[in-house]
């Protein structure tokens, strides 16, 4: 089994990912890919992503991009108490993840 690959910097929306994998103690490699320098456009970063944007994982072999979509599926595959044990407690936990990234985030980064 490979070792959990996180691609991104900490200041980008891979830290939501770096910020997980720490809270669920993964042992995880860092594979630092920047917006703006270049590296999310070459070939071999292309075929984690090919949107050609952070974060991404690659997890054995599982590669998967957008945040709040490799959040979910690390709380649920790495069972340590951060999914929920029922469908009602999932649907609020994607209700208010869902209402964060939607309503929240735009206007408190605009706050920063």
């Amino acid at each position: 089994m490979g070792k959990l690959k996180v691609y991104g910097v900490p200041r980008s929306r891979a830290y939501r990912v770096l910020w997980m994998v720490n809270e669920l103690g993964l042992d995880y490699e860092h594979v630092p890919v920047h917006f703006g320098d270049g590296s999310a456009k070459t070939a071999e970063y292309l075929a984690v992503n090919p949107n050609g944007r952070i974060p991404a994982i690659d997890d054995d072999g599982l590669k998967l991009w957008e945040s709040m979509a490799i959040n979910l599926y690390l709380a649920k595959k790495h069972d340590k108490g951060l999914w929920p044990k029922t469908i009602e407690d999932e649907a609020q936990a994607l209700q208010w993840s869902f209402w964060a990234i939607t309503e929240v985030e735009k206007p408190a980064l605009a706050a920063l």
